[in-house]
Parts: C-alpha cells; sequence; structure tokens
C-alpha cells in the first residue's frame, strides 16, 4: 500500500515538473518570437535595401539629376501647398520613382538601424515590411523650406523599427540615403502629439529638416512621438562620436539574460551529472562524497531560487517605494539670501545663460519627473534666481532662469530672458504631469483675491490672483510681455490634461505690493520663506540634497518599471525560472 502512495506520488511530482517544464520552454519561445521575426524581417529589409544599392549603381547621373530636380519641385509645391498658394498638383508616386520600390534608407547608428529602406506612402501594408514616407511632406533629398516624414511602427510583436527612437536624445545623428547621397541630420527636439494634430509636422520656413514619427506608447499607440532634425554638414556628422542608446533594448535584455541563464544551467547540469556518475560507483568512500557533494548541490540551488525570490520581492518593494517617491513634490524650504542678500547678485548670469528655446520642449511622463527630482539640487542650484510661494495651495516652487524640460520639471521656469518682477508681465511655465498632484498642478484651486509671493532674494513681490482659467494653446496673448491692460502681472502656466493636449491652465494676478526682504516683517519672511542671517555670502539656493541617494535609487527603478517594464521584469522572470527547470529535469 505504501509503495503505491509512494510510486503515485513521485508519478504526481513527474507529471508536475513536466508541466513546469512545458510551461518554461513556451515562455521562453514567447519571449524569443519577436526577436526571430525581427531578425527575419530584417532579412527582407537588408534584401529590400540591397536591391536599391544595386538599382542605384545601375542608374546614370543624368537619371539621377532628373530624379533630384522632380524632388526639389514637389518639394517647392508642398511648400507652396502649406504657405496657401494654389500649385498645379504633381503625381506623388512618380517622384524617385525605382524599378526596387525602395524611395531611400535611414541610418541611425545610435540604436543600430542601418540602411532600413522607406517606401512612399504610410498604407498599412507598407508599414508592415519597413519605414513609409508621409505623402505632403517633402521628398528627403535636403535644401531650405523642407521638412520630411519618415514614419514607423513601434511595439510591434515580430519587428522593433523604431521601437527604440524614443531613447534617442538631443545630439544624437541620424542619415538619409537617396539617390546616391547620404544626408546627415541632428536631434534638436522631441514632441508627443494627437494623431489629428498634423499641424505639427508642417515646415518650418527656411529650415532643411527631416522628423522620424512612430506611435507611442509602444503598443498602445494613443500618441505620436516627433523625432525632429536639421540638416547638418555630412563632415562635421562624421566627426561625432556615437552613444549607444539601445543598450537596454528588449532584444538585449532576453538575449544577455537567456546566455546567462543558459551558462548557469549548463554548470549546474554538468556538475550534477558528474557527481551522479561517482555516486554509482562500486567505491562506498566514493559514493558517500558524491552524495553529500549532491546534497551540497542540490541545497545551494534552493538557496539560489529563495535569494532570487527574496530580491525579486525586494525590488519591487523598491520600485514601489520610489513610485510614490516619484509623486512628491520637493518644496525648495526656507532660503538664506545672506545678510547683504548676497544671493541675489548671481541672478543675472544665469538668466543670461539660460534656455529659452521652445521647440526644445518636450512631453514629459511621471518616470521624467523621477529623472528630473533626482537632479533637482543641481538643478535648483545652477539655474535658481527665486521662489515661489503660494499658502493657499501649499506651493513652495524655486523660479529657475530659462525653459530646458529640466527646469519646467523641477520648479517655475521664466518664459523671457528679459522679464521683471515688478514690471510688465513675469512669466513663468511647469509641466504637468497628468493627475500627480505636482509642481503647479494645484493652482487650478486658486481664487480670486489669493495671495501669490515671489521673490528675487532681494524683493518680495505681492500678486492677487486676479484671473484662473483654461485657454486653448493659440491663445499666446496670455504671456506678452504686456497684459492688454498694462498691469504689472504674475502669469503662471501649465498644460491642462494629458500629454497632446491643446489647453492650457493660466493663473494671473496683479501687482499689490512690494517690500525688501530688510524691511520686510518676520511674518512676511515666515511667509514667504526666506531669512537673511548669513554672514558669508551664501551661494547655493539648496545647502544640501533634499532626495537621498536610496530614494534616488527607488525613483530610478520606478522610472524603467513605468517606463520600460519588459526589460525590468524580464531577467527577473528567466532567473527565478533557471532552479525550477533544473530540478524539472534531474528529478
Amino acid at each position: 500500500m505504501k509503495k503505491n502512495v509512494s510510486r503515485n506520488q513521485t508519478k504526481r511530482s513527474r507529471l508536475v515538473m513536466r508541466f513546469a517544464t512545458f510551461m518554461i520552454v513556451t515562455g521562453i519561445l514567447v519571449l524569443l518570437y519577436p526577436i526571430v521575426g525581427n531578425y527575419l524581417a530584417n532579412q527582407e529589409r537588408s534584401s529590400a535595401s540591397t536591391d536599391y544599392d544595386n538599382t542605384m549603381k545601375k542608374m546614370s547621373k543624368k537619371e539621377k539629376e532628373e530624379q533630384y530636380q522632380l524632388a526639389r519641385l514637389y518639394n517647392q509645391y508642398v511648400f507652396d501647398k502649406q504657405q496657401g498658394s494654389r500649385s498645379e498638383p504633381m503625381a506623388y508616386k512618380s517622384i524617385i520613382k525605382n524599378d526596387s520600390g525602395v524611395m531611400g534608407t535611414v541610418d541611425i547608428p545610435a540604436i543600430d538601424i542601418e540602411k532600413m529602406p522607406f517606401y512612399h506612402g504610410t498604407s498599412y501594408k507598407t508599414l508592415d515590411k519597413g519605414l513609409g514616407h508621409l505623402e505632403g511632406s517633402s521628398i528627403p533629398v535636403g535644401g531650405k523650406n523642407t521638412r520630411s516624414v519618415i514614419t514607423g511602427h513601434s511595439g510591434v510583436k515580430n519587428q522593433i523599427l523604431f521601437t527604440d527612437v524614443k531613447n534617442l536624445k538631443e545630439g544624437d545623428l541620424f542619415y538619409i540615403n537617396i539617390l546616391g547621397k547620404r544626408l546627415a541630420y541632428q536631434i534638436d527636439s522631441f514632441e508627443e502629439i494627437l494623431p489629428s494634430e498634423s499641424d505639427k509636422v508642417k515646415i518650418v520656413k527656411g529650415e532643411d529638416m527631416v522628423t522620424l514619427l512612430t506611435c507611442t506608447p509602444p503598443g498602445i499607440n494613443t500618441y505620436r512621438l516627433l523625432v525632429n532634425g536639421h540638416r547638418i554638414p555630412y563632415k562635421d556628422a562624421q566627426k561625432q562620436k556615437v552613444k549607444k542608446r539601445n543598450i537596454w533594448s528588449y532584444q538585449n535584455v532576453v538575449v544577455v539574460t537567456l546566455a546567462i541563464n543558459f551558462l548557469l544551467f549548463l554548470i549546474l547540469v554538468t556538475i550534477y551529472h558528474y557527481h551522479l556518475k561517482r555516486f554509482q560507483s562500486d567505491n562506498p568512500v566514493v559514493v558517500k562524497k558524491a552524495r553529500k557533494r549532491l546534497r551540497c548541490l542540490f541545497t545551494i540551488t534552493k538557496i539560489y531560487f529563495v535569494l532570487i525570490f527574496l530580491a525579486m520581492l525586494s525590488i519591487l518593494s523598491v520600485a514601489a517605494y520610489g513610485y510614490v517617491q516619484m509623486q512628491e513634490d520637493t518644496s525648495l524650504g526656507t532660503v538664506d539670501v545672506g545678510q547683504e542678500e548676497q544671493l541675489n547678485t548671481f541672478n543675472l548670469d544665469k538668466i543670461n545663460r539660460a534656455n529659452y528655446a521652445e521647440k526644445q520642449i518636450a512631453s514629459v511622463n511621471v518616470a521624467n519627473y523621477a529623472q528630473a527630482r533626482s537632479n533637482s539640487y543641481e538643478t535648483t542650484n545652477n539655474w535658481g534666481i527665486g521662489k515661489l510661494q503660494v499658502p493657499k495651495v501649499d506651493i513652495d516652487l524655486p523660479v529657475l532662469a530659462g525653459i530646458a524640460n529640466e527646469n519646467l520639471l523641477t520648479g517655475a521656469a521664466t518664459y523671457r530672458v528679459d522679464q521683471q518682477l515688478g514690471k510688465g508681465n513675469y512669466v513663468l511655465l511647469a509641466h504637468n504631469i497628468f493627475e500627480q498632484d505636482v509642481l503647479l498642478h494645484r493652482i487650478k484651486k486658486l481664487t480670486v483675491g489669493d495671495k501669490m509671493y515671489i521673490t528675487d532674494f532681494k524683493d518680495i513681490y505681492t500678486y492677487d490672483v486676479s484671473l484662473n482659467k483654461v485657454i486653448e494653446e493659440t491663445e499666446v496673448s496670455y504671456v506678452d510681455s504686456v497684459t492688454k491692460d498694462g498691469k504689472q502681472t504674475l502669469t503662471l502656466l501649465r498644460c491642462e490634461g494629458n500629454i497632446g493636449t491643446i489647453y492650457r491652465r493660466v493663473v494671473q494676478g496683479k501687482l499689490s505690493s512690494v517690500q525688501p526682504i530688510e524691511t520686510a516683517s518676520t511674518q512676511l519672511l515666515k511667509e514667504v520663506g526666506v531669512k537673511a542671517q548669513a554672514q558669508e555670502a551664501p551661494k547655493k539656493l539648496l545647502n544640501k540634497r533634499r532626495v537621498s541617494p536610496f530614494q534616488q535609487f527607488a525613483m530610478l527603478i520606478a522610472a524603467k518599471f513605468v517606463s520600460e517594464p519588459l526589460q525590468t521584469m524580464v531577467p527577473m522572470f528567466l532567473f527565478f525560472l533557471l532552479p525550477i527547470l533544473f530540478f524539472s529535469l534531474i528529478h
């Protein structure tokens, strides 16, 4: 009876282990499917690229020149049409037409895209086999008053295509190969838009641009990511070093993790079979040692399993903590301006050095905010020229010179280089992290008459709220240097809604008083959060970091989970399965 029970338990155990092995192998094959699919798709694209190169070699210089001139005429037609002029229509598909069917190829060294072909149009069939050229945009042969749009899928189950363009940075390069020429473009801005916002890809007068367009977030495709590049001399491009941006890509993570797991599994199985063979020896001493070593191997493997499990729990806990920290607002706290308000003396240099280019403003998410929080000490001290305090809604932010993205994610950023407190319209901007109560999110709760305090570390300016409303992005009069009523105004502006929204929340206040810090009352200084006690001239707004190294680490882990969940979870998943697979094979 006992033997039967033992046999049934053994049989049941084997079935469970076989099922576990089947699920593990199936899981690994699922993980590999996108990589294999992408490899096969790359082979097809490589063949198309080779056909294109051969076609270009066969074309005479005269034929290429004729095609080039035709493309220039088409580009002029596109520009005139966008400017409102009526021109004779041109047949789009007859431009850059050749036997290969490929319009040109794209190279993006930073993410290992090489000679990826692009075709006429952006139909489903076109984008399924490669990249597409957006009809109605310029043909990418270069020249002023041109803006070509090259589109590609992201997050496709069996092709990478443009999935990794989100990892590119300003300054990275890409190349367009067309009609035997190689044109270099340098990325200068990123933008997330709604699919309906076609005006965002119009030609910028006088510019020679190419925009890479893809869907975002990958697999969800709610928005469109624009990666904008301007033409630079090819010789200058060749001098620049390439920095890889796809080291943490899905393909690299899966392949490296599988390789490590396979090596560990091979070592475990080799050791097991070695001692198993010795265990079957006729020498009792050898058998005893082998039994001991096998037990030790099983114990170590079990400990490894437990440690991996605990590591997974720890990482998930750290990520959860980091996610909570990502959503916290870092208040500036009390700032010591020095007995002679010396902190103010650094403001002019910061203002003159700051970046006020609107085109570099990009859409952001909570992961970007986490990164900015980690760098808030440096950003605040490098660009801080004042302090904004709104007691009613508990806003306590640094005023930062310039509208660089880091500034917009750290505090309230100044809109123009020449704006001055107490004169005209002083405009402050900040990013809005959708549904996160940070930065200027709470200004929606302000009502007429509420106090807003701002200081340049020399004087304290009090503004009384006079307006709080939602406007459209086209209503730019609210950021003019002088308001319609001509009064001294403070304007706070942020987005209203999610990525791609056309709406803005604007709060304006009228100047009611100016009080020098040296004569301000104790109550006012406390309200604003400044003091004048330091005998030595202070050079920093923040004397110590408000985000600890552990908080910074936790936020970075959480940001990885938010921005790249698969790349973060896959390694843990595979390392966790290794001991299960090992035990399933030896039982």
